[in-house]
């Protein structure tokens, strides 16, 4: 069961299923072999994290592409984040912090030889750990459900922009800052570093959303 749970929602953050579009129940089971049961239970779990809607006597459909939308999320992460680094300051240990700092050393050394998508997975993976670091298990798991419906868009920041450099010195910084205990500081760099990150989000977004559108009106005509 959690195995499809987690193919359906890479199928989704890789936007395999249109934006808008009606999933195909039926087509779906038989594509991948599972009865109706499981196959509704990841679907529903799945609506639960806002990456389908369930619409009555539609069914489950792909969540469109909404720049609105992924401001939203970028306003949460943001105030998520801050909030984590708050309770970072106060409450993970200095050898936690270190474990933090070594690992984004790490991804910095290999940097040269990671492909765009291990890079998103890094970076993804950074900013989760961060937010264990406020020892709050219900930050974590709102984190991970904000990262999961903002994906797409910073898979494409990563491979178009020159992310790296930035985000290398901002994590670093970060780390540092809180090993310090100096919240201001911490809060300071991590909110630009995130704003950069919103902004160019939301010019993806609104570049997906034209394809999308380019792509529906190309195949009507055809």
């Amino acid at each position: 069961m959690e195995r499809l749970y987690l193919a359906l929602r890479e199928r989704c953050m890789r936007y395999d299923f249109k934006p808008g579009a009606r999933i195909n129940e039926q087509a779906l089971g038989r594509e991948l072999g599972v009865s109706r049961a499981p196959l509704r239970e990841a679907l529903n779990r799945l609506a639960a994290e806002g990456l389908l809607d369930f619409v009555m006597n539609k069914g489950f459909l792909r969540k469109a592409i909404s720049v609105d939308e992924v401001f939203d999320l970028y306003q949460v992460r943001i105030a998520l984040e801050r909030r984590a680094v708050l309770l970072a300051v106060q409450r993970a240990s200095d050898e936690e912090i270190a474990v933090l700092g070594i690992y984004w050393q790490l991804v910095m050394a290999a940097s040269d030889d990671l492909a765009t998508a291990d890079m998103v997975l890094a970076d993804e993976e950074f900013h989760r750990h961060l937010v264990a670091l406020s020892h709050n298990k219900e930050l974590v798991a709102f984190m991970d459900i904000v990262t999961r419906r903002i994906h797409v868009a910073r898979h494409v920041d990563i491979e178009q922009s020159d992310w790296n450099d930035r985000a290398f010195e901002a994590h670093a910084r970060i780390v540092a800052l809180i090993a310090q205990r100096d919240t201001v500081g911490a809060l300071e760099v991590l909110t630009a570093h995130i704003d950069m990150s919103l902004h160019r989000a939301v010019q993806i977004t609104r570049e997906m959303v034209a394809r999308f559108f380019l792509v529906e009106a190309g195949a009507s005509r055809g």
